[in-house]
């Protein structure tokens, strides 16, 4: 049973380690290689690519997700050819970064405004390319009639951008390695465990096989029995037993004695 669970713990830990581990390697190395957004096409584009970028203008988000009420993913549209192209593309945006998409967004649109001569801030951003469809792109259909953009639907690219960090991979890599570690730290107990079980099964057997056998049971006899053993041995030989015909005999002889 203990061997059962040994092994249980070994195959789960690699398990774990193997569905953290590789997804997190792949995408660390596709991260540290993902090429700029702004030097693709829209025909490069494809699902699961990896693409990084950094924008100086963000125009508004058209999707949002909540959770108890509470806001927790804005996709956000930044240009995806350029800064003053008209090809913009969607940004998948948790809650901690809302502030800074938001900063960018008014330093957008005060510029746009005539309010400041430039763009005052920029956010850069890296992650997986992913097809806008369902209510996302439900969503952003309805943005661009409210926006009175129906004539320049194909603008809007048709994927967004699922936020990626190498930072994630690396703490996942991390987790996987410790994993990945207890399974081997077991493994070698197990298997210190199973050399020195089968050594002292050979020391017993050895010593099985050295000593007298008695109806099935082992008999160790030290120096003291064997002298004690000797000693009633001895005893009994110097004392034989009479016959019991001869007592009669010797009594009546007593008897005529009187």
């Amino acid at each position: 049973m203990k061997n059962t669970r040994s092994w249980t713990g070994v195959v789960l830990f690699l398990f774990v380690a193997l569905l953290l581990g590789i997804p997190s390697i792949k995408d660390y190395i596709q991260l540290k290689s993902a090429p700029d957004i702004y030097d693709l096409k829209e025909s490069d584009y494809k699902e699961g690519k990896m693409v990084r970028g950094k924008a100086d203008m963000v125009l508004d988000y058209y999707c949002y997700e909540t959770n108890d009420g509470n806001e927790t993913y804005r996709w956000y549209l930044v240009p995806s050819e350029g800064d003053m192209t008209l090809k913009y593309v969607g940004i998948k945006v948790n809650a901690k970064l809302f502030n800074d998409y938001e900063a960018v967004y008014n330093s957008t649109w005060d510029y746009l405004d005539g309010i400041t001569d430039s763009l005052t801030k920029s956010i850069s951003f890296q992650g997986r390319l992913k097809k806008v469809d369902g209510e996302i792109e439900k969503n952003l259909n309805n943005y661009i009639r409210e926006a009175g953009a129906t004539d320049q639907k194909d603008a809007f690219v048709p994927y967004y951008i699922e936020l990626k960090t190498t930072k994630g991979s690396i703490t996942s890599m991390i987790i996987s390695a410790v994993c990945l570690g207890i399974a081997v730290v077991i493994f070698i107990i197990m298997f210190l465990k199973s050399k020195s079980d089968k050594k002292f099964e050979a020391t017993a057997q050895q010593m099985r096989e050295n000593q007298p056998w008695n109806n099935g049971m082992s008999l160790v006899i030290d120096d003291q029995e064997l002298d004690r053993m000797a000693y009633e041995g001895s005893v009994i030989n110097n004392n034989p037993q009479t016959d019991s015909a001869d007592a009669p005999a010797d009594n009546n002889q007593d008897n005529n004695n009187f």
